[in-house]
């Protein structure tokens, strides 16, 4: 059976957000192919932006986005479990259902942009760390070859010893 075109719509925005995006929460995805599969639930979601003043109000957020991964709010109860949502869903489908597919990124701030400096510089000193290890690695290994070319048992020992405790 065709789906009448406002249904249709709906269902394909949502189709749309789950094969542009990754939900943060992994159950959302089966909430939202939940909520496709059910018509009258379908016929009464709207989709929005702004989730304020909606009565019964649910948000999915994508990975990236700055919102919280799952809302689902019916009067003055939040849930924040899918398997609670399906529940409340199924004992009655409210008159209007608005729906938020966030994707919009985290806003930007002073402490957030700190926050990926400092990581920038672990991620170099991290990285460098690593390259000068490899590299002493790679010259102990050569030195190793040497001495075990010229015989030099001593040699071998002390930089095999050195080799173990590089790591």
């Amino acid at each position: 059976m065709e789906r009448p075109r406002g249904t249709k719509s709906k269902a394909d925005q949502i189709k749309a957000f789950l094969s542009q995006y990754q939900p943060k929460l992994s159950e959302a995805r089966g909430f939202l192919q939940f909520m496709l599969s059910k018509e009258e639930i379908l016929r009464r979601t709207e989709i929005v932006s702004d989730l304020t003043g909606a009565d019964c109000a649910i948000l999915v957020s994508a990975k990236g986005s700055g919102t919280w991964p799952f809302l689902f709010r019916l009067g003055d109860k939040v849930y924040t479990k899918t398997s609670q949502a399906v529940v409340e869903l199924m004992k009655a489908v409210p008159e209007r259902i608005a729906l938020c597919l966030s994707t919009a990124p985290p806003e930007w701030s002073e402490e957030r942009q700190e926050f990926l400096e400092t990581l920038a510089r672990w991620h170099d000193e991290v990285f460098q760390e690593d390259l000068e290890r490899v590299t002493r690695r790679q010259e102990l290994l050569r030195r190793i070859d040497e001495a075990l070319d010229a015989g030099d048992r001593e040699t071998f020992a002390q930089l095999a010893a050195e080799l173990r405790r590089l790591g």
